[in-house]
């Protein structure tokens, strides 16, 4: 490391004067590469929460093998009276409509499927498909090929448009539409948001440092980081999803971070050093190196710990993480040096400060003893944390969009689940015997609360027992029948060719869940024993995401431990001290209870897009904290009394650690403005992570760490 340093030391100060400008071109060259080599629209599909290799993601592909069914887009048409004319009117045109798009490959409703509305209402089957609850409305299934539905919801939009009345109201849902619904906000996010915070970080740098060159030089650093860690994703192979959307915006953070304490450092040995203008940028970066050093360690492991989750979105996320926290640290300490060196020093009017400052020198007692009861008590609210929120969160309340999903949810579900069960003793499901059973599971599963409609076997053979004559054949005659071409092939998609397994397909109510999928999930296994049965196979979108919010809860509480314990062994490596690593702790621990026990107590959502703001937050404060601590280390060698070394290291430090929490919350306040929950969600945890920081950085990690106890009644009497 001191090799290392002295080298680029030396070659900050021999190199030319316009080296600047030639990492600019090295900018702007990465910028071009990007655009032409990186496909910048973030990709998310049905299949976004694992990937085929994950454990929770291989029962749902057994039962895609097994039971072959395509994916399904629902249009809930509704009207005053869906048995009139004009309702099956404008129904089969609309039906005939859909049917003339490309990616289409069939559709069902009630002029397309049953005879007529009343044979409709007395089908087993199409009652339960088409016909909603509340008797107001019907839906339209388009069954579509593949994964990637945008072109195709585009496509339904305009339908929309054109077909939509006051007395025939049309609202899209299902999970491809809930998908795209997703990309596209993720994409006008990424787009507008990530660009508008650059903007904003770029303006709220140039009131606090006052200086165009290192505006520059700031911005150029902490793109050429952002450009380095896209190229490297794209070789890896890596596509834009739904997590490393923002990634762009955190490599900027990280990057940001090294700089503005360097830049502080700079300023301070302008001030402090009688060195020359051409060295102080050597000086700075000798100074900054090691505690910036360490805090890339603690942030690249943090991100590394989520490379074992089995979810694709965190491991993207992870993977994406290391690679832009290496990118960063790159670019911090090659590229920003040249930037400094070519600004101006301040002046010694604006740097002189007196030795310790009124901030400096009160240890804060009373507000620190505050903020640690209202931490506790905010603990608490980690209990209540909401990692399993519905789809319906992910849009905003009383939109259109969210009003469509939520009245199509309420009548009939919306989330779909695949239950797939077998006879305990291995008996076949073609007989008398295993048809009533199944009747009374149906009718079990119907009753749950939670289950908006169910489609199954039993269904479709009574549906198959309608036709004329079909009490002439047997249960195994009349599935034969029903897995021939000219019936679409419809029994494949129910009951296994070995007549061992059938699958139960529901619709999921997400509207006004209080309980994890997974504890629902359970309970429709229990169901399913209940009535005789074993539930072989349980998967689709429903049950995905309920694992996917186990893990990202592990990844919040859980991989935080893990960081939190890599941090201490750092700690205890730069401080040498038990005390100032133990402090070190339990001042990032602040930031961990609040936000979450905040959002636990407020209620607010932590979905799979959001969460990573709390590692945000979390890996500022380690920075701040690390610099705090090294500025400590300089100042022992003059000053023996340590409170008074944290008092000159704290008064050194606490512009950069406010400086950079200002600015980066004044970028990310653009985020709340986004009409996309997760967006706003992730802007707001971060807005109010970096003011914990502030306080557990400049107070409560001094008091803790180098107050001497014996007189801290005294201090805060005469505080």
């Amino acid at each position: 490391m001191i090799a290392i340093r002295a080298g680029v030391s030396a070659v900050l100060t021999a190199a030319p004067s316009w080296m600047h400008w030639l990492l600019l071109a090295l900018t702007a060259a990465l910028i071009g590469l990007v655009a032409v080599l990186v496909d910048l629209t973030p990709h998310v599909d049905e299949d976004f929460f694992f990937s085929v290799r994950d454990p929770q993601f291989q029962q749902t592909k057994k039962i895609e093998a097994s039971f072959p069914n395509r994916s399904q887009l629902i249009l809930s048409v509704s009207s005053p009276d869906i048995s009139s004319e004009r309702y099956l009117q404008g129904i089969r045109q609309l039906t005939e409509k859909i049917k003339a798009i490309d990616a289409v490959v069939g559709v069902r409703s009630l002029t397309d499927g049953p005879k007529s509305f009343s044979d409709a209402m007395g089908s087993p089957l199409w009652r339960r498909l088409l016909i909603a609850a509340n008797r107001r409305s019907s839906n339209v299934i388009v069954l579509i090929e593949g994964k990637e539905a945008s072109k195709l919801i585009r496509q339904m939009e305009d339908l929309v448009k054109q077909f939509d009345e006051k007395d025939f109201v049309i609202r899209i849902a299902g999970a491809p539409y809930v998908v795209a619904m997703i990309q596209r906000n993720l994409v006008h996010d990424f787009t507008w948001f990530s660009a508008t915070a650059v903007i904003l970080f770029g303006g709220a740098m140039l009131p606090i440092f006052r200086s165009v060159r290192i505006l520059v030089g700031m911005l150029a650093t902490c793109i050429s980081a952002i450009m380095i860690s896209l190229l490297i994703q794209a070789l890896l192979g890596m596509k834009i999803g739904i997590l490393t959307a923002n990634l762009s915006t955190i490599v900027f953070v990280l990057t940001f971070s090294h700089l503005v304490y360097m830049t502080s450092n700079w300023r301070n040995l302008a001030h402090r050093r009688h060195t020359a203008p051409r060295q102080l940028a050597a000086a700075a970066y000798e100074v900054t190196l090691p505690p910036s050093f360490w805090c890339m360690v603690c942030t690249s492991l943090g991100f590394a710990t989520l490379l074992l989750v089995q979810a694709k979105p965190l491991r993207e996320l992870g993977l994406g993480g290391t690679v832009g926290t290496m990118a960063a640290f790159l670019c911090a300490y090659t590229i920003y040096p040249f930037f400094l060196r070519w600004a101006d020093p301040p002046s010694d009017r604006a740097t002189r400060t007196k030795r310790y400052s009124p901030f400096g020198e009160r240890r804060f007692i009373l507000p620190v003893s505050l903020l640690l009861i209202v931490t506790a008590s905010l603990a608490f609210g980690m209990r209540k944390l909401n990692t399993d929120p519905n789809l319906l969160d992910y849009f905003k309340r009383h939109e259109p969009l969210r009003d469509g999903l939520e009245y199509v949810d309420r009548n009939g579900g919306s989330s779909p689940l695949q239950l797939v069960i077998a006879s305990p003793d291995g008996s076949k499901l073609n007989t008398s015997e295993a048809y009533e059973k199944m009747w009374r599971l149906q009718g079990a599963l119907e009753s749950y609360p939670a289950v908006g409609s169910v489609v199954s076997l039993p269904v479709l053979m009574a549906e198959g027992d309608r036709t004329p004559l079909a009490f002439l054949l047997t249960w195994e005659n009349l599935l034969r029948i029903m897995e021939q071409p000219e019936h679409d092939r419809v029994a494949t998609g129910f009951i296994t060719k070995d007549r061992m397994q059938a699958m139960f397909l529901l619709r999921m109510i997400e509207s006004g869940r209080q309980r994890r999928r997974v504890e629902i999930v359970d309970d429709l296994r229990s169901i399913v024993r209940r009535q005789g049965f074993e539930p072989v196979l349980v998967g689709g979108i429903y049950q995905l995401q309920g694992q996917l919010a186990q893990l990202v809860s592990a990844s919040m509480l859980e991989g935080l431990g893990w960081l939190f314990a890599v941090f201490l062994v750092v700690a205890l490596i730069i401080t040498r001290s038990f005390r100032t690593a133990v402090a070190m702790i339990v001042s990032l621990s602040l930031c961990r209870f609040c936000m979450l026990g905040a959002a636990g107590f407020l209620k607010v959502p932590v979905d799979i897009i959001s969460a990573p703001a709390a590692n945000v937050c979390i890996g500022m404060a380690v920075d701040s904290m690390i610099h705090l601590v090294f500025a400590v280390r300089r100042n022992r060698s003059f000053e023996k009394n340590t409170w008074k070394a944290w008092v000159a290291a704290r008064d050194e430090q606490w512009r950069a650690v406010a400086g950079s929490a200002t600015i980066i919350a004044t970028g990310f306040a653009i985020f709340t403005l986004s009409n996309f929950p997760p967006t706003q969600r992730f802007g707001l945890v971060v807005i109010f992570g970096t003011l914990i920081d502030i306080m557990a950085t400049l107070l409560v990690l001094p008091l803790l760490s180098g107050a001497q106890w014996k007189t801290l009644v005294t201090a805060n009497h005469k505080g």
